[in-house]
């Protein structure tokens, strides 16, 4: 009997987290309700915090805790805007899905923030984009609506093809 209890519990993990189940985010890091940022210590003393609310964003369902997605994002877009060590560039013409989903471009500036933050010397423009694409994809992925975008079919099939920076190369490419 335990046997089989082990089987099923092993069978209903591998397929809930193959169908988003499990990948679902937990609670947002408590955010200040008062905050602010004058020199490279203040900067640094919430850089943890920064990262964690990053990966909660990247991970969280765009339509779920829209309140707290809300203050979360502006946290960190306050501190990304001010960080004196990070900074994040972006190419609209490289985002071809944004004039019908601006709202990604948040998704976009999140994966690409967090990422330069684990790798603080990452420079090249290619891996930059291909983690800012990876964050819109899975949270496209776990979107009814987005998963079926016309704009974004191209970035989602990259994606599931593990083929993100080939869709990079050929945005930068037909761009020019």
């Amino acid at each position: 009997m335990r046997f089989f209890l082990v089987i099923l519990m092993f069978t209903v993990l591998m397929l809930g987290n193959s169908h988003g189940i499990l990948a679902q985010a937990g609670k947002c890091p408590p955010i200040p309700k008062e905050y602010e940022w004058k020199v490279a210590g203040d900067y640094e003393k919430d850089r943890e915090l920064v990262k964690k609310t990053l990966r909660w964003l990247c991970q969280t369902p765009l339509g779920e805790d829209v309140k707290q997605r809300s203050l979360a994002n502006a946290f960190v877009l306050e501190w990304l805007a001010g960080a004196p060590d990070l900074t994040i560039s972006v190419e609209q013409k490289w985002l071809p899905f944004l004039d019908k989903h601006e709202e990604l471009l948040f998704v976009f500036i999140h994966g690409v923030a967090l990422y330069k933050m684990d790798h603080p010397n990452e420079s090249d423009e290619s891996k930059l984009y291909v983690e800012g694409y990876k964050a819109i994809a899975e949270l496209a992925l776990q979107s009814k609506e987005l998963s079926h975008s016309r704009a974004l079919h191209p970035l989602l099939r990259a994606a599931k093809k593990s083929k993100i920076k080939q869709y990079f190369s050929d945005v930068k490419a037909s761009s020019n």
